[in-house]
């Protein structure tokens, strides 16, 4: 097999005798690290040995690692049971096995567990004769694999090694989690749900979460889901049994209060509507519940989670439509509160613990004691605020476990607008462990059905460094150790690459259009409102250009260079290209108005009239370069997109490219008559009327 690093990117990695976890690039870090200068060479007669060759679990870690090898170095070590005397071996140990042959091994390494250490944590030593790592658990054997293999690094004299360390490790947090939105448009096909799991794993998170308001496939309830687009019970089945090899639990989200538009949107249910056609479930038919079991009836088995989300956020249409007057007699808070009591009663039978989403119940501070204690709140902000303990000191008060919910902040935008994300992450869960949360799930949503999953990995792999590295996690640290962890890139080409995404980001909010989003790209600029926007951007478009393209060669360069998730690049190209041609739409706007004005002003100037009319649509025209790119870009998405979703609601995407080049072709059509009858009237319609307001 090719190795990972040709002989350009070998390098030489410093490490002094003793050292920190910032000297090891591993996300997330581990909590208690000595680097030494005494790295372990694998060779083609090094084996990986473990307690048991029967027990699956360890099995397939030891598989991982040897995979990792094999990328790295061109050769698999053998698996094999654990012997007391060998050398040159990669021993994972379970240490609270009755027999311990190995327990000299361990005192001999200083790897000492003891009884009550993190079920998730592990201890790992590497020297020149081998690697010895134990833990009490498969979990902890897991998880010590997912930091060797970031360990397995090229060097210039060496060749392929594992880092000489010490390590004790174990998370700040037992939950940690991704809520991923399949709702909003995007539906992920079974491979690649499985490809979300088996990289989050990669980065120590437990929990995968996917969000339903419609797409599941119930029998009981055949018009709610769509034919092309919904999950199967068969396709949950062996998700969840796929998950269970990486140590994720799969955790199921079926709302059942509002967001069920897609839902009540049909007539059958209308009945059930707290407003007609909108988004809520009344409380006050009993219908409703009736409906709430029959989905739960069917969906929690699938499950064997013990936890279960019923959402419940953003319900602002309860009490304006059949609960107005019970809203009027007891008060919106217990009105609230009450269907949330119901609908954890329905699921009893099936004792799970109810997740809910925090922000309506927050509103009602007094009522929250009168909650079951078994109940699981989810707090959720995206912003990043300097503190989030409002936001979980009351459930925290009130005796109720407690969930932070940070988001990626890639919803509606370009590309995730990282500056937000990565300070709401680091705060929240900082603050969610400082008061004692359980956990932590990171959000991705895809409110207008434009976003594609694999841009959001920079956010949530810092998601998984904040919640099991302990206290406030460094952003400055993360951007350090990105390109090796995910990509096994060895310089910072991909994370400067998306450092110049966030300054977009940035440069747009500082004109007072938002940031980054994809209202800007749809945006007709030959307008009267689009005029008034571009003076508002026009100081900073070149710059976002020029950070874009910046962006785009780094990617062009390096694409190669990731040795690992090489898939996502392609993702990371499209943005960059999207946001220079956002860029370009806004800088040729102004220039193609400019070029019009100026015919426009010198119609006696034939031979300048017609020389600007030519710039505008002919050979290499500015219109032409506009329609072009949008073409290419309407390929490349609908490509990402089938790497990742099922057909259903592309087309929904794609109609807006086809509106995109639409508006071209048609100005190219005007402009092509405009020249026709200006060799024959020597007269110009007013720049207005093509939509060129910036003289």
């Amino acid at each position: 097999m090719v190795r990972w690093w040709s002989i350009g990117l070998i390098f030489s990695l410093m490490v002094a005798v003793t050292g920190t976890a910032a000297e090891l690039r591993v996300i997330p870090h581990p909590r208690e690290v000595q680097l030494t200068n005494k790295d372990f060479v694998p060779d083609k007669a090094t084996r990986i040995e473990i307690n048991d060759l029967k027990n699956a679990d360890d099995r397939f870690a030891a598989e991982q690692l040897a995979e990792e090898v094999q990328q790295a170095a061109g050769f698999k070590p053998a698996i094999g049971s654990f012997k007391v005397k060998s050398r040159n071996v990669i021993a994972l140990l379970r240490a609270n096995e009755s027999s311990r042959p190995f327990k000299p091994l361990l005192e001999e390494r200083h790897l000492d567990l003891g009884e009550k250490f993190d079920p998730e944590g592990y201890v790992l030593d590497v020297d020149a004769s081998g690697v010895v790592a134990a833990a009490n658990t498969a979990e902890g054997i897991f998880y010590a694999v997912q930091t060797l293999k970031q360990m397995l690094v090229p060097g210039e004299s060496r060749g392929v090694h594992f880092q000489g360390a010490h390590i004790r490790d174990w998370p700040a947090m037992h939950y940690r989690g991704v809520h991923d939105d399949i709702s909003r448009g995007p539906v992920p096909t079974l491979e690649f749900m499985k490809r979300q799991v088996r990289t989050a794993a990669e980065y120590k998170l437990n929990m995968w979460s996917v969000y339903l308001e419609y797409p599941f496939e119930y029998r009981s309830e055949p018009l709610i889901g769509p034919r092309d687009g919904s999950l199967t019970a068969a396709e949950v089945k062996e998700l969840v049994e796929f998950a269970r090899r990486y140590h994720v639990d799969v955790v199921p989200e079926q709302q059942a209060f509002g967001h069920l538009h897609h839902v009540l949107k049909w007539e059958k249910y209308s009945d059930i509507a707290e407003l007609p056609y909108g988004n809520v479930l009344t409380p006050t038919n009993p219908k409703t519940y009736e409906f709430i079991q029959r989905l739960y009836a069917e969906l929690v088995p699938l499950f064997p989670s013990k936890f279960f989300h019923i959402g419940a956020d953003e319900t602002f249409e309860l009490g304006e439509g059949q609960t107005k007057a019970l809203k009027e007699k007891e008060g919106l808070g217990k009105v609230y509160f009450d269907h949330i009591v119901k609908v954890r009663e329905l699921m009893e039978p099936f004792h799970k613990r109810l997740m809910f989403w925090g922000d309506i119940a927050l509103h009602y501070p007094e009522l929250l004691k009168e909650l079951p204690k078994d109940m699981v709140v989810m707090t959720w902000n995206y912003n990043p605020r300097d503190d989030f303990e409002s936001l979980i000191k009351p459930f925290h008060d009130a005796g109720l476990d407690v969930m932070v919910c940070p988001g990626v902040n890639n919803w509606n935008r370009i590309f995730p607008n990282n500056n937000m994300a990565l300070k709401n992450i680091r705060n929240f869960v900082r603050d969610g462990q400082k008061l004692g949360a359980i956990g932590m799930f990171n959000t991705t949503w895809d409110d207008d059905g434009e976003a594609l999953f694999k841009m959001t990995w920079y956010g949530l792999v810092f998601g998984a460094a904040a919640a099991w590295q302990p206290g406030e996690s460094s952003i400055d640290q993360f951007r350090a150790d990105f390109d090796w962890a995910f990509y096994r890139n060895n310089d910072h080409a991909f994370a400067s690459a998306i450092d110049n995404f966030a300054k977009i980001h940035e440069a747009l909010l500082k004109a007072g259009l938002g940031d980054a989003n994809n209202s800007l790209v749809w945006a007709n600029y030959l307008s009267a409102d689009g005029a008034a926007a571009l003076k508002k951007i026009l100081p900073s478009a070149r710059s976002i250009r020029l950070l874009a393209e910046d962006s785009l060669e780094l990617l062009y360069r390096s694409g190669g260079q990731a040795h690992r998730n090489q898939d996502t690049v392609a993702d990371l190209i499209f943005a960059a290209r999207r946001l220079d041609y956002l860029g370009m739409k806004m800088l040729y706007a102004e220039q193609m108005s400019k070029t019009y004005w100026d015919g426009y002003l010198h119609l006696s100037e034939r031979g300048r009239v017609n020389r600007n009319l030519h710039s505008l649509d002919y050979v290499d025209g500015l219109v032409g370069d506009l329609r072009d790119t949008s073409s290419a870009l309407r390929t490349s998405y609908q490509q990402l997109w089938l790497a990742e979703n099922r057909p259903y609601w592309m087309e929904n995407v794609l109609v807006r490219y086809d509106l995109e080049l639409d508006r071209w072709a048609k100005l190219q059509q005007q402009l092509a008559e405009l020249q026709r009858h200006f060799s024959e009237t020597s007269t110009l319609p007013a720049p207005e009327e093509l939509g060129f307001f910036l003289r």
